[in-house]
Parts: C-alpha cells; sequence; structure tokens
C-alpha cells in the first residue's frame, strides 16, 4: 500500500523491547494469558523490525526472519503500539514541525518498513500461508492508516503550522511535505462525517483486499498452467533454453524421462514463455494454444478477477463520490500534474493522429510479407500470428534475429555497460558489495553506489537486483521499489541521514545450469528502465524522508528518468559496449549494430495505439463506470472491447480482455493514471533531446547537462513540483515534437 507522504519499504531497528517483562509479579489467569500473548506478538514484532548493515548502508531488512508465524502476532502488536503513540500525539499536537511533523514520521517508518516487507516477499516469495498472514492483519492496518488519515486533531495541526510564522523558517522540502499531508488528509475524507467515514474506511479495507486477491489469482493461475505438447515437430523454432525449462517442468510434473530434445515439454503459461513461443513458434495451432492461455489469465473458473475488476470499480466511483469529486479519474487526477482528464485525451489525441497513419502502413505492410513468404494465414491473420510475423519481417529487414541476439547480452556485461554509463553520466561507481546483505532468493545480489571512482570513495546508496522468472511465487512484469529512503530521521554513525536502499525485480530467462544468463533487447531495454527510477531514489540530496528520492513526485512525472534510461539503449557506442558473445566474446559487428539503431522505431505506430488503448481504456472507465446511481449501460469488458476496436489496427480475438491480468490498475497504483507513461515519454524525449543538443560523443559537454539532470530531476525529489523541477533542468516546459520525432511519427523539421 502506498502511503500519502512516501513510497516504498522504509527501515527502521527497534529499540523498545524489554526483558524487564519477565520480572513482572504474578496476575491472575486471565491477565496472564493477556500478557502472555503481549509478550508474544513483542517477541514476534522484534522478530520482524530486525535489520543488517553492509558498512555504512543500515536499516536493511532481514527477509527470512518475516516468516508467516510472526506475522500476525508481530503486526498485530506494531499496530498496537503505534496507535497508542498516535493516539498520545493526537491528545495535545503542538503545530510544530519537530513536535508533529517528526512524530508522524517515525510512526510511518516502522509501519512501512513491517507491512512494506511483508508485501514485497508476496510478490517475489508468494505462498497462501503467506498471503493468509498478510489477509490477518491487513483489516485492522487499513483502519489504523485511515484513522490517521482522518484525524481531526492532527490536520487542525497542520493547518496551524501551514499558517503560522514558523511556516516560513521550514526549508522547502518540509513545506512541500506539509502542504501535501495537508492535501492529502482532505482527499482522505479528514472532513468527512462520522457515517462517511465508517464507509469510506469500509471501501479501503475492501480495496485492498481486491487488489491482493487480484495479484494472488494471477499467481496461482501462473503455477497451475500447462500448455502439454509430446509431438516434436510442435516445438520446432521455440529456442532451446525454454524448451529445456519445458522439459524440467514436465520432470516436476511426473513424466519420466522428459528432455530438451525428445520431451514430453510442459510450457508454463508466464512471460518469458508466451513471447518465446509467439515469435518464434513455427507451429501455428501451439502459438494460438499460447495466446489464448496468455491472453485469458485471471479468467479460470478458481483464478476469475473479473468480478474483481467490476468490483473494484464500482468502490473507486463510490470513493470518489464521497470525497465530493465528480468521479475517480477526477480525483486521481487532483494531485498528479496532468491538469485535467480533458489535457489527457488532448494528448491521446494528438499522439494518436500522429500514429495512426504509421500503424496503418505497417500493418499494410506486413499483410503484404506474409503473401509474398507465402503464408497461408496472410489473407486473414490471427493475433497469434502478428508477433511471429512481424519477428521474420524484422529480420527480413533489419537482418538480425532477436533470439540469436541473445547470444551476445550477456546479463553481467550489459551490467557492467549500464554501471559504466552511470560512471561517465554522473561521476559514480556500481559495484557488487563485498559484505553479503540478507536477500529474500539466492539468485538476489546486491550493489553499492560510490561517489567517485577510486577504492576509497564514499557509499551514497545500496540496490538489490532480483532478475530471473520464479514460476508460482514470482509476479510477473518487472518493477522497482525502495527499501530505505535517505531520511534524517534514520541517520546513525554520525551521518545526516541514512544511505537510500533501492530494489528493482525483473522476469528475464533464468540461464541453464553452469551457463551466463542471455538477455534479449528487450530485457536490455527493462533493465535500463528499472535502473532510472532507482536512481532517482538512490541519487536524491533531500534529508526529509517524506520528500526524497521518489516521494511526492507526482505520478505522471515518476516515469521520466526510467524512459529517459532507455534512450541510451539507441546510441550506437555505448550499445556496442553492452556486447559479447558468449562464447567467442566478441562485440557484435558494426553492420548489426547499424541493423538494431535503425530498427528502434519498427512498429512504432502500432506500439502507440496499443499503449494508448490501455491509457483510454483506463481513463474512460474511471470516468464513466460504475457512477453511483448511473445505470450500467455496458460493462467493463464491454467498454474495453470498443475501446479497443476503435482505437488498434492489428488484429484482436473475439472478447478478448486484458482487465483481468492488468496489474497495473488492479493491483498497482496507475489506476485513472496508466496515461503516465506517455504523458512522462513526453518528458523523456524531451530531456534526451537536451542531451542530443550537445552531441553524445562529446563527453565534457554530455557531463554538464547529465550534471544539470541529476541535480534537477534525479536529486531534488519530491521537494518541488515536477513541472517546477523540469522547468530547472531544461530551462521551459516540455513538449511532445522531441517525442514525435524520436519515434518516427513525424519527420523532423531541417536545422
Amino acid at each position: 500500500m502506498q502511503r500519502w507522504r512516501r513510497i516504498g519499504l522504509m527501515a527502521l531497528c527497534s529499540w523498545w523491547f524489554s526483558s524487564e517483562l519477565a520480572a513482572r509479579p504474578a496476575v491472575p489467569p486471565d491477565a496472564q494469558a493477556v500478557a502472555a500473548e503481549t509478550d508474544a506478538g513483542a517477541a514476534s514484532l522484534l522478530q520482524l523490525e530486525q535489520t543488517a548493515a553492509a558498512g555504512p548502508i543500515t536499516h536493511l531488512p532481514i527477509w527470512s526472519a518475516v516468516t508467516p508465524p510472526a506475522i500476525e502476532p508481530g503486526v498485530q502488536h506494531l499496530l498496537a503500539e503505534v496507535e497508542q503513540a498516535f493516539a498520545d500525539l493526537e491528545a495535545d499536537p503542538p503545530p510544530t514541525w519537530d513536535g508533529l511533523m517528526v512524530p508522524l514520521e517515525r510512526l510511518e517508518q516502522r509501519l512501512d518498513h513491517v507491512l512494506g516487507v511483508v508485501s514485497h516477499l508476496l510478490s517475489v516469495k508468494y505462498s497462501d500461508e503467506l498471503k493468509a498472514a498478510q489477509d490477518a492483519v491487513r483489516p485492522d492496518y487499513v483502519r489504523l492508516v485511515n484513522r490517521m488519515d482522518q484525524s481531526r486533531a492532527i490536520y487542525d495541526a497542520m493547518s496551524a503550522l501551514r499558517g503560522g510564522d514558523a511556516f516560513a523558517r521550514l526549508n522547502v522540502a518540509q513545506q512541500r511535505v506539509l502542504k501535501e499531508s495537508i492535501r492529502a488528509m482532505q482527499r482522505a475524507g479528514v472532513h468527512l462525517d462520522e457515517d462517511a467515514k465508517g464507509r469510506y474506511l469500509e471501501i479501503q479495507q475492501r480495496l485492498a483486499e481486491l487488489s491482493d486477491d487480484f495479484t494472488a489469482n494471477l499467481v496461482k493461475q501462473e503455477e497451475a498452467s500447462r500448455i502439454r505438447v509430446q509431438d516434436p515437430a510442435r516445438v520446432a523454432g521455440v529456442p532451446q533454453p525454454v524448451l529445456e525449462l519445458a522439459a524440467k517442468t514436465a520432470q516436476k510434473d511426473g513424466a519420466q524421462g522428459a528432455s530438451a530434445a525428445a520431451g514430453p515439454w510442459h510450457f508454463v503459461v508466464n512471460g518469458p514463455n508466451y513471447l518465446a513461443v509467439l515469435q518464434q513458434g513455427q507451429d501455428r495451432s501451439l502459438r494460438e494454444a499460447f495466446y489464448r492461455a496468455y491472453r485469458g489469465r485471471g479468467t479460470a473458473p478458481e483464478f476469475d478477477n473479473r468480478p474483481i475488476v467490476v468490483e473494484t470499480l464500482k468502490l473507486r466511483q463510490e470513493l470518489a463520490a464521497l470525497l465530493d469529486f465528480p468521479h475517480f479519474a477526477h480525483l486521481s487526477l487532483e494531485n498528479k500534474m496532468a491538469p485535467s482528464v480533458k489535457a489527457v485525451w488532448e494528448l491521446f489525441a494528438e499522439l494518436e493522429s500522429a500514429a495512426r497513419p504509421v500503424a496503418e502502413r505497417e500493418h499494410a505492410e506486413l499483410r503484404r510479407f506474409m503473401r509474398e513468404q507465402g503464408a497461408a494465414e496472410a489473407e486473414d491473420p490471427q493475433p497469434w500470428d502478428v508477433a511471429f510475423w512481424t519477428e521474420r519481417l524484422q529480420e527480413a529487414r533489419y537482418g538480425y534475429d532477436e533470439e540469436r541476439l541473445r547470444e551476445y547480452f550477456q546479463m553481467p556485461k550489459v551490467f557492467d555497460g549500464l554501471f559504466a554509463l552511470v560512471e561517465r553520466l554522473y561521476g559514480l561507481q556500481v559495484r557488487r558489495a563485498a559484505a553479503a546483505v540478507p536477500v529474500w532468493d539466492e539468485s538476489v545480489r546486491f550493489f553499492e553506489v560510490l561517489k567517485g571512482q577510486d577504492e576509497d570513495a564514499e557509499i551514497i546508496a545500496g540496490l538489490y537486483v532480483d532478475p530471473y522468472a520464479r514460476p508460482g511465487e514470482k509476479r510477473g512484469g518487472a518493477w522497482m521499489n525502495t527499501v530505505v529512503d535517505r531520511s534524517r530521521l534514520l541517520a546513525g554513525g554520525g551521518r545526516n541521514s541514512s544511505l537510500p536502499v533501492a530494489l528493482f525485480v525483473m522476469n528475464a530467462r533464468p540461464p541453464a545450469e553452469g551457463a551466463v544468463a542471455l538477455m534479449s533487447l528487450d530485457e536490455v531495454r527493462t533493465l535500463f528502465h528499472e535502473f532510472g527510477h532507482a536512481m532517482q531514489h538512490m541519487f536524491t540530496d533531500v534529508e526529509e524522508g517524506g520528500a526524497s528520492g521518489l516521494n511526492l513526485v507526482e505520478w505522471d512525472a515518476v516515469e521520466l528518468a526510467s524512459q529517459f534510461n532507455e534512450y541510451w539503449m539507441d546510441h550506437k557506442p555505448f550499445l556496442r559496449g553492452l556486447t559479447a558473445h558468449k562464447d567467442s566474446g566478441e562485440p557484435l559487428d558494426e553492420e548489426t549494430l547499424e541493423r538494431i539503431v535503425a530498427s528502434r522505431n519498427f512498429m512504432a505506430g502500432n506500439a502507440t495505439l496499443r499503449q494508448l488503448q490501455f491509457g483510454k481504456t483506463d481513463m474512460r472507465l474511471h470516468a464513466e463506470y460504475g457512477l453511483p446511481g448511473a445505470a450500467a449501460e455496458f460493462t467493463p469488458f464491454e467498454m474495453e472491447e470498443r475501446i479497443a476496436s476503435a482505437t488498434v489496427v492489428m488484429p484482436r480475438l473475439a472478447g478478448e480482455t486484458m482487465l483481468p491480468s492488468f496489474g497495473h490498475l488492479f493491483s498497482g497504483g496507475y489506476a485513472a493514471g496508466y496515461y503516465s507513461y506517455k504523458w512522462a515519454e513526453v518528458l523523456a524525449a524531451d530531456a534526451f533531446a537536451a542531451f542530443k543538443e550537445v552531441g553524445l560523443n562529446n563527453d565534457a559537454e554530455v557531463r554538464k547537462v547529465a550534471a544539470r539532470f541529476r541535480d534537477t530531476v534525479l536529486a531534488l525529489g519530491g521537494s518541488r513540483p515536477a513541472e517546477e523541477i523540469y522547468r530547472q533542468f531544461r530551462g521551459r516546459d516540455a513538449d511532445t515534437e522531441a517525442l514525435l520525432i524520436e519515434q518516427g511519427l513525424v519527420v523532423a523539421a531541417p536545422q
């Protein structure tokens, strides 16, 4: 759950536990039972709040200590302690920063650390026991958060601080934390009467439950999913590593003698397998089976997310109505960069008008290519044909095989190249930590970020990397989260503040035993994207925890740093440095590099329309569906179908729905905010244009622009509004021209 003043997981050592409990005098039996339960909860909480350190990097969770048996008693004890401390503060809240805001941040840090670790483990080490433990504490946690967010005494004290003479003496970050905290309490219903507050709490409780169930259904359906193949002819073209994993899965399922060469093969229906089969599998029936299974995620009878989608949308609209917003989309945009729903639709229209003619040409060219290749399906292509023939067209036009390119992108080499870019641009180095730290899986790695290049350089941040797919326990996709914020309240060892720690998670194809992990171009791009998020967290200069890193950064600006980072993949000298053949060690040849860079906008028109389909569906659902008192003229899935039919040009499956597996909307933070990807793409392209203007090979000038980018976008966090920070970097607002040129949707005017 994302809190209103911060994002992510926060760590704080606990010093409250006392062994004096054992010396208490005897009490009556009932009281003894209560005391024993209290002591058990205190011991469990102590277990959950343990932390470790790696040199100056502190407050690292001990992930293995967060076990299902410890969660319920430990969290309940934590909630009781925090509630009592909050009640004491609420009784007479002083309208001062140190007397009001500091204690509140300390309470939030304790909550965010423990509950954040539990939430993270559910996404990467799922078990029914872990989910049951979270389910048991969720209602009381949501209730406490709502009580804190709706406290009129705290709100009045904040308002008094905001309106008093002391406000001018706060630093810029503190002022913004205070202003946004007041606004967030208003959005949380601090002004509601008691009946409305009660309903608000019920809605929040239910939404949290639905979000967890949505994710759990997808994880469990993936764990149970299988596409079983016996005939070797049906797996023709499927990459060897994928066949090896499918044979191992068959062995686990009890198939004796299963092998990658002879089968049988039991494919798990997850992202890596889906892409491999759709792009490379020659058997059309296997592609169809995979397409239907993957696109049907979240619709199996025992894992059906469709009722969750409907209920979630209706509850969000009721929540918005309680807060006097016309619909949930309006509520969502109230604290984002985009000024209105109308402005979002104007961006959609501008991008679609540029992308549609390009997409239609791309579609016609693909059909023409299929006919030239003698494809029987050319006259009636189906959705499971698109990826396969698009891959063949790309090979024919640009002369490289996406799957074979993996042999040049060894994961360790790619990481080295990424870290070299950080050194070149920002004068920082990233290296594997020498000291072992607790991790949640043996494949997780921990890195240190240092200021300077010598051995004695100062460590300024830490980073966990979880790279590989783990079907059945790790949800799909890629994401970044925070583990420790930069915060003066977490400072220790003579430091002004704690060192920030980030994590990012991918679902790359695991390597064969004894082999190095190989990455596709898309996986490399994903790595750069997620590291961009991590940079904004790790490179922050803000020491107020509530505004450091990504905290308080508007949601539609959060993707700026990540999408900016991706542009370096299209710079040929840099791309070359990422490559080394797994056998020879030779980098990619010049001709292939030229073709890769030339192909960067391959099918860009259709890619844009697909993103617009997602954004338009999200925005329309949250502005129109499920409004209280309105007649249901359509289901969410019918609305999705209408938008998709009017937006995309490539073939779709009748009745196909992405909503039951659309985690961004129903178990993430993108509800009525998926447009943020396109909004931030405009910012990112415009930001990268500043580097291109000085010449990407002009190291001295590039470093000057990078220093300005770091000192503003990456360093200032949420201490100022995102549009103000961007103006400090660029000297003006961003416009769409750079993005349309970068993606080949318009031709740049001659200089």
